[in-house]
């Protein structure tokens, strides 16, 4: 009995789970961030190390947790309207089809509500965003012209004849319109952020 007790003892310990921040007292766990990822959730940059990506997938899971929490308080989330089948075909889409999804959560130890719910909680954000968000990100003609002449021309290859302006505004307003966005979106979480309490663990 004796050796028993002592053999259990000395077992190393197994890591079931791990909490890789805290937001407001709500952890973000390990399996938060495989299940992000398997749903590729947040894209791996080019050049990007796995350890990189996985501090930016944590990165993304505390904003989303924090908008999350927000829209709860506010008693937005059960007034949304949000198609969770398009949500959830387009994450079976891009993560190359529903076998490769279930063999991923499979080999993860993983359920798939798990990821719905996931997959839910971002289409509400999304959703919310998009209300109450894109429809003021309007650029002006000024900051159009900004970035034809700032970045557009000087990114052409020598000897590249300029295009015209007319040609490719809709396009460069529609690139103002999504950094116009991400900037208030930032600004909203950042906000919430220094309004509450997140303690991250990993670096």
């Amino acid at each position: 009995m004796l050796s028993v007790l002592l053999i259990v003892a000395l077992a190393a310990p197994v890591e079931v789970e791990r909490v890789l921040a805290l937001v407001n007292g709500v952890p973000v766990l390990r399996s938060d961030v495989e299940l992000a990822q398997i749903a590729q959730l947040v894209p791996q940059e080019r050049g990007e190390s796995d350890a990189d990506h996985r501090r930016a997938v944590v990165e993304a899971l505390v904003a989303l947790e924090l908008r999350w929490q927000d829209l709860q308080a506010a008693g937005v989330v059960q007034r949304l309207e949000v198609d969770e089948a398009r949500a959830w075909k387009g994450v079976v889409e891009r993560a190359g089809g529903g076998e490769a999804v279930a063999a991923r959560l499979a080999a993860a130890g993983l359920g798939e509500p798990l990821l719905r719910e996931l997959v839910r909680r971002a289409a509400v954000i999304e959703a919310y965003v998009a209300g109450r968000f894109a429809p003021f990100v309007r650029p002006t003609s000024e900051e159009v012209e900004q970035v034809f002449r700032e970045e557009l021309l000087p990114s052409l290859p020598a000897g590249t004849p300029p295009p015209d302006l007319k040609s490719v505004r809709s396009e460069l307003e529609t690139l103002l319109r999504e950094r116009k966005l991400v900037a208030e979106v930032d600004r909203w979480t950042s906000d919430l952020e220094a309004r509450g309490e997140v303690v991250r663990y990993l670096r």
